[in-house]
């Protein structure tokens, strides 16, 4: 495993831009480009005009009949897997959440849990717009879009990692450590103020409450990282990813967020 770390990547984090990711339908041959949706405020004459999809953080705000509005949430994933957060803004309720599977078909996507169908978006080059689950616009949702954030996942220094055979990757700060896990090989973990990682051998992950949870130790030390599903800052850039990240060692808790870039946690 080539243990590539150092304080650099907190440059190369803030800086990288997202590389898209083409998911076309099995049936669909045509040779198409992707389009980054950028985050800008949507002019109502504008004309929808679809695009092809791109897999990723989504987020904005939509209107509510009940309340003030909703912060809406989705993440994306390219293994065609989604999670779906909405907050309700102006009243006392709890967020609702959902995971599931995502499909396109022509230039919509569709969120299915259970392979029942749940949500339904139009694909357009402003944003992800929700329709009926027939496909019809809403009155509602006419001039209301999700626009794509950058994706920890989409970070071509992640990219770099996943060809050299690196599982899972995290990194936290406050004080900033970062930590990979090979499964075929160990896990390394770095402090700020160490020049080497401690590395630790590998151990399959117990999945307790939605939560995998790692116990590995060496004859002088121990380490239990502990991986949760859920949306994640690491509060020094706009990249947002799919896992928080807990990793316990010498008596201190290192808190952080972490991307799967080859098929871990399981």
């Amino acid at each position: 495993m080539r243990s590539c770390f150092g304080l650099f990547m907190l440059v190369i984090i803030a800086c990288n831009d997202p590389v898209p990711v083409p998911v076309p339908s099995a049936a669909d041959t045509t040779t198409t480009i992707d389009t980054l949706f950028s985050l800008r405020n949507v002019d109502p004459d504008d004309t929808d005009t679809p695009t092809t999809f791109v897999p990723g953080y989504y987020t904005g705000t939509i209107p509510c009949n009940d309340c003030s509005n909703i912060t809406r949430k989705v993440l994306l994933l390219t293994d065609h897997t989604f999670h779906l957060k909405d907050e309700y803004n102006g009243r006392d309720l709890p967020p609702r959440e959902s995971e599931g599977r995502w499909l396109t078909t022509s230039d919509q996507l569709q969120l299915l849990v259970n392979n029942a169908l749940i949500k339904r978006f139009a694909v357009t080059n402003k944003g992800l717009k929700e329709v009926s689950l027939t496909g019809a616009p809403v009155a509602l949702y006419s001039n209301t879009y999700l626009s794509r954030t950058i994706l920890g996942a989409d970070n071509i220094a992640w990219m770099e990692k996943k060809a050299a055979g690196i599982d899972f990757f995290a990194l936290g700060n406050e004080p900033f450590w970062l930590m990979e896990i090979d499964k075929e090989k160990q896990i390394s973990f770095l402090q700020v103020d160490s020049t080497q990682p401690v590395v630790f051998p590998y151990v399959a992950a117990t999945q307790q409450n939605g939560q995998y949870i790692y116990n590995t130790e060496t004859s002088t030390a121990g380490m239990q990282i502990i991986i949760t599903p859920m949306f994640c800052s690491d509060g020094m850039s706009d990249n947002w990813y799919e896992y928080k990240v807990e990793a316990k060692y010498n008596g201190v808790t290192y808190v952080g967020c972490g991307v799967k870039l080859n098929g871990l946690p399981d």
